[in-house]
């Protein structure tokens, strides 16, 4: 065990590096590099500003110095979240933000379909530590992987499941048996989701859809997946500009839920017949930022 636990840094510390050393990568990180240096000589503010994103390489907003859940929340509040395959955190805040308005979600009838008769059913905030593992364990059984949920960010987001502010949807088969789920934070009235699995076909779908029901029904507005994926874009995700983003999040909004344990309220069946508020019937959303 100690002699496993000496080789997991080494390996990250490869791994961390090989991805910086890819293009278009690789011609950041000399100005990361620099950046580092000159906040480890001069701590920045606890909360990260917009005025000091770089844009080599694109969103970076320094070292997270301060890792307390006011700054934490604060920081989502702003359009920042924190990262790191290796070292410390960091922020970050793309200049496009993949968002999806809740009122905008497309669920195709075959989808709507497969979860009318699935036996896999919802669960919320019954086993934080297993989703987190979940996600943060390799895919595909790949013998090398490199994920941002180091030891560092697990220990932040336990500690903010403890405290109320982050959340987990987890799916469950016949058996009780974790097949799939995801977590992210809770700050305003949009919910950052930040990394999801699945061991069975689609229950991280299941779980985000599910997600996306509770939320509007609660008074959510959105949901961050920070960087644009195919399938969010098919459910009716959108990029938003970066000062978009940050003027959303400043919209007079307050959620039923709020700090604490969540419970499902909807079966995966009742989502399967969910219609969110912007969908007209039988034709695709068309999503806005304003």
């Amino acid at each position: 065990m100690p002699q496993n636990a000496g080789k997991l840094p080494l390996s990250r510390l490869a791994l961390a590096t090989a991805y910086w050393l890819k293009p278009p990568r690789v011609k950041w990180l000399p100005f990361l590099a620099a950046r580092i240096v000159r906040e480890m000589l001069s701590p920045p503010p606890a909360i990260p500003d917009v005025g000091r994103i770089d844009d080599r390489p694109p969103g970076f907003g320094g070292l997270a110095t301060d890792l307390t859940t006011p700054t934490v929340l604060a920081a989502f509040r702003r359009g920042f979240y924190p990262m790191a395959h290796w070292g410390r955190m960091k922020w970050w805040s793309p200049p496009q933000r993949a968002t999806m308005p809740l009122e905008n979600v497309h669920i195709a009838k075959r989808f709507r379909r497969t979860m009318r008769q699935t036996d896999l059913r919802v669960a919320f905030d019954s086993d934080f530590n297993g989703v987190i593992s979940g996600c943060a364990a390799p895919r595909d059984r790949a013998r090398t992987h490199l994920t941002w949920i180091t030891p560092q960010a697990k220990a932040l987001y336990m500690r903010l499941f403890d405290e109320g502010h982050a959340h987990s949807v987890e799916i469950y088969d016949t058996e009780d048996q974790l097949v799939g789920g995801l977590f992210g934070l809770a700050a305003g009235h949009v919910f950052s989701a930040l990394s999801m699995f699945h061991t069975a076909d689609n229950a991280s779908k299941f779980a985000i859809v599910s997600l996306y029901h509770h939320l509007e029904e609660a008074g959510f507005t959105a949901v961050d997946h920070q960087i644009m994926s195919g399938w969010v874009e098919d459910l009716g995700g959108i990029d938003m500009p970066r000062h978009d983003y940050i003027a959303f999040l400043e919209r007079p909004v307050t959620p039923a839920w709020g700090a604490g344990r969540w419970n499902a309220q909807f079966t995966l069946q009742q989502t399967a017949d969910w219609k969110p508020r912007g969908e007209a019937p039988g034709k695709k959303s068309e999503a806005s930022a304003a």
